[in-house]
């Protein structure tokens, strides 16, 4: 709810009086009218009623959530835009307001319009602003953000206004700006912050040194130049850049350092230069380890310098050297436990890198324990690792039934049988293990004898092996896979094969497995027989040359007719058309078929006379083996050379006729013509 502003409170009760006294009088009139008031009734007219007023307890722009009391002047009756009939309304949303007052004279009279508008939060804004942020001297900084209806602007410089004029800003003075919108349902800042630098020009600066310019190999002087914001440093050793971008340098090299500060108003060099000198470092020594027991103290030895010029320390780095010890040689108190010391060379100004040297201390070992890892029984060809803890410094010796069998391990595999022990020594002594473990293993079974097989193209193999009884067998599909299911007797069939493969095959007994044999499956190639015939067809009586190919082998059959049916080529002399088959063999002993056909051509009996007299003898005309050509055509002509008979495919059926009418006794002369071939001709003799 809106607040009231401030007399609110007071006017509403003044209304509230006026409401009072205006109903006492108007009940006053209504109950006992005078002759006075009726007269004034009678006299009042509706041609110019009072406007009525719409009056607010607040402001008609409202906030989110807000509200606000519109009140009509007194009347009798009242009539909103919105429908309300009460002189009063409370308004929470935006539009146009209006009423309709009816006084006690039954006049009605329109107030004027009341606009309600509801305002938006605002929104807290980014500004946004052109570059550069950095300048040099002067310049200047453009600076916006988006408006917002009914906000008002103030921006800021280090938290103190200096602007509220507008949505932007130019700022000319260095600072962090920031801008706050605001109306009357609050105020937002922007979400960011813009700092504006106007930098100034560099004076004059040296590079200083925290420390002398003149040190050993490995040490180092601190550089310094002025520190400044808003500036980049660079470092260059002999006008060479170095790393470095702070204002402080540590050079670690010789050479000489200078340095270059840069901002906005351009890049400024040291006036001078450091130069820095290095002083050789003398060789490291060189040293070698020692080894003792516990409770002794150790003898440490270095070479590479005369006796005063060495130095030995407890620390690889840091720390005073051990008094009194210069030499090359360094005894320490008695130790317990392994130390390392560190050694050094002086030339009497710079001292040579630490060299590490090791006191090893030792203890005798204690007795070890034998950890076995799997099954201590267990088939010929297994194993059992046994293994203990391993140290460094020991020498460990495992032995099977009192003989050496491994040595420098701490884990050895046991493959045959015996009893295992161990012993472990070092410079300090020698202990036995608590324990000892006896290993047994269990003789395998001799590998079976196979049989492989094969299979000519694609087929089903079956491959067998000896050396077992029913159930004794296993078969693999791979040297390492696992065994087949239910298939433990001497021989297995393959699926159908594409290519050989090869399986394995073992004998299990008393629980131990032979090794795997492997078995050939193989898939043979098949050879393809080529079978061709030097003439397709022959006259009666005559030869062909068959071929074959595509083997090594070859067999021809019928065997009828042919010179040798055994070899690729054989001669042919069929007494009839004969279908040859050809089988060849390959070097795998794979074989394939095929056939040739020899056709074999019958010589035509062409007789020279029939008697077509009806006595069943000669009757007509027939010529043998013709019906080996049934394309053959059959022409006769009389002695004048007309056609009388003619004929394809013919079958001996001309019984000396023509157009039905027998002939009479002559010579005619035919013709007949196999296409492709010959023609024959000669006379024929119609005879009684």
């Amino acid at each position: 709810m809106q607040a009231s502003p401030p007399g609110a409170k007071s006017h509403l009760s003044w209304q509230r009086l006026c409401f009072a006294v205006i109903a006492v009088i108007s009940l006053s009139l209504h109950t006992a009218p005078s002759a006075y008031s009726q007269g004034v009734q009678a006299r009042t007219s509706c041609a110019s009623p009072v406007k009525p007023t719409i009056s607010a307890n607040g402001p008609t722009t409202l906030c989110a959530g807000g509200s606000v009391l519109l009140t009509a002047s007194p009347g009798q009756s009242y009539k909103w835009s919105n429908g309300a009939t009460t002189r009063a309304i409370t308004v929470t949303q935006p539009g146009t307001y209006g009423v309709e007052v009816t006084d006690g004279n039954g006049c009605v009279g329109k107030a004027e319009d009341v606009v309600v508008s509801v305002a938006g939060k605002l929104k807290a804004p980014k500004i946004a602003y052109t570059e550069p942020l950095v300048v040099c001297q002067q310049g200047s900084l453009s600076m916006s953000v988006p408006e917002q209806e009914g906000a008002a602007y103030v921006w800021k410089k280090d938290g103190v206004p200096v602007y509220d004029d507008s949505h932007e800003y130019v700022a000319r003075e260095a600072g962090v700006y920031t801008v706050e919108l605001s109306n009357f349902c609050g105020a937002v800042r922007s979400t960011n912050k813009v700092e504006f630098k106007v930098l100034e020009p560099l004076p004059a600066f040296e590079v200083e040194a925290a420390g002398s310019l003149t040190f050993c190999k490995g040490g180092s002087v601190k550089l310094t130049v002025p520190e400044y914001k808003d500036v980049t440093y660079a470092w260059y050793r002999d006008g060479n850049p170095v790393d470095g971008t702070t204002h402080e340098l540590v050079a670690k090299e010789a050479g000489s350092y200078t340095a270059t500060l840069t901002n906005e108003c351009g890049a400024y060099s040291s006036k001078n230069a450091q130069r820095v000198e290095l002083l050789s470092l003398p060789e490291k020594p060189e040293v070698q380890d020692v080894t003792g027991c516990t409770k002794t103290a150790l003898t440490l030895t270095a070479t590479g310098a005369s006796p005063g010029k060495y130095r030995w320390y407890t620390a690889a780095t840091g720390g005073s050297a051990l008094a009194g010890a210069d030499g090359p040689s360094f005894t320490t108190p008695v130790l317990t436990a392994s130390t390392t010391y560190y050694v050094a060379i002086t030339n009497g100004q710079c001292e040579s890198e630490r060299v590490p040297v090791q006191a090893n201390i030792k203890t005798k070992p204690t007795a070890p324990e034998i950890v076995v890892h799997g099954e201590l029984t267990f088939c010929e060809g297994g194993a059992v690792e046994l293994s203990t803890a391993s140290y460094k410094g020991l020498q460990y010796v495992w032995l099977r039934n009192g003989e050496e069998v491994a040595t420098g391990v701490s884990t050895i595999e046991a493959s045959e049988s015996g009893e295992y022990s161990l012993k472990v020594e070092n410079e300090c002594g020698t202990a036995y293990a608590t324990s000892k473990v006896t290993v047994t293993v269990r003789p395998a079974p001799p590998a079976p004898e196979v049989q492989h097989g094969s299979t000519c193209g694609t087929g089903e193999v079956t491959l067998s092996a000896t050396g077992g009884a029913a159930g004794d067998y296993r078969w693999y599909e791979g040297l390492t896979a696992a065994a087949m299911a239910d298939v433990t007797g001497s021989s297995f069939t393959t699926p159908v094969l594409q290519n050989s493969r090869t399986y394995y095959v073992s004998l299990v007994k008393n629980g131990c497995e032979s090794e795997r044999v492997p078995v050939q499956a193989s898939v043979l190639p098949v050879p393809q027989a080529v079978a061709s015939v030097q003439d397709l067809e022959i006259e009666s009586g005559g030869s062909t040359r068959l071929s074959g190919s595509g083997g090594v082998k070859y067999t021809w059959s019928p065997a009828t007719g042919l010179d040798d049916p055994a070899t690729a080529s054989p001669v042919a002399t069929p007494a009839q058309t004969t279908r040859y088959t050809l089988t060849v063999t390959n070097d795998a002993g794979c074989e394939d078929t095929t056939s040739v056909v020899v056709a074999v051509r019958q010589l035509l009996v062409i007789p020279n006379a029939f008697s077509p007299n009806g006595d069943g003898v000669n009757d007509t005309w027939e010529v043998k083996n013709l019906e080996y050509f049934p394309e053959a055509k059959v022409e006769v002509y009389n002695r004048w050379g007309n056609l009388i008979f003619e004929r394809s495919n013919y079958r001996g059926d001309w019984d000396g006729t023509y157009r039905g009418a027998a002939l009479p006794v002559s010579t005619y002369f035919y013709v007949i013509s196999i296409p492709n071939k010959k023609k024959f001709t000669g006379y024929v003799n119609i005879v009684n």
